[in-house]
C-alpha cells in the first residue's frame, strides 16, 4: 500500500517482488485498523514530539493509502479483519482480541 498506491511505484513490480521475496510465505492474520484519514491525522497532531515524516504528506495522500488497505482485506478475507478503530481503546482492544481468537484459536 506504501510503495504503490501512496507512493507510486507499479502493482505489478510489487507482486513480482513479493512472489520473489516471500513465495508462498503469508502472515496467518492480518489486522487493519480502520479509520478515516481525517481522524487519524487528528489523533497523530495530538501527540507532541513525534514522528510526523507520514502525517506532513497530507490528506489526499492518507485517503490513497486507506483505500489500497482496505482493498487489500477485500481481495484477502481470510487473511484480513478490519477494526473500526474510531471507536474507544477498550472497544478497538476487544474488537482486536476477538479477532484473534475467531481466526487464530484462543
Amino acid at each position: 500500500a506504501y510503495q504503490g498506491a501512496a507512493g507510486g511505484t507499479e502493482p505489478q513490480l510489487i507482486a513480482a517482488l513479493e512472489r520473489h521475496v516471500l513465495g508462498e510465505t503469508r502472515p496467518d492474520l492480518t489486522l487493519l485498523l480502520d479509520l478515516p484519514p481525517e481522524v487519524g491525522l487528528t489523533r497523530a497532531d495530538a501527540r507532541a514530539g513525534v514522528e510526523t515524516r507520514f502525517e506532513s504528506k497530507g490528506l489526499a495522500f492518507h485517503a490513497r493509502l486507506r483505500d489500497a488497505f482496505l482493498e487489500i482485506a477485500a481481495r484477502e478475507p481470510e487473511r484480513c479483519c478490519v477494526i473500526d478503530a474510531t471507536a474507544d481503546v477498550d472497544t478497538v482492544a476487544r474488537a482486536v482480541m476477538s479477532a484473534v481468537e475467531q481466526r487464530l484459536g484462543g
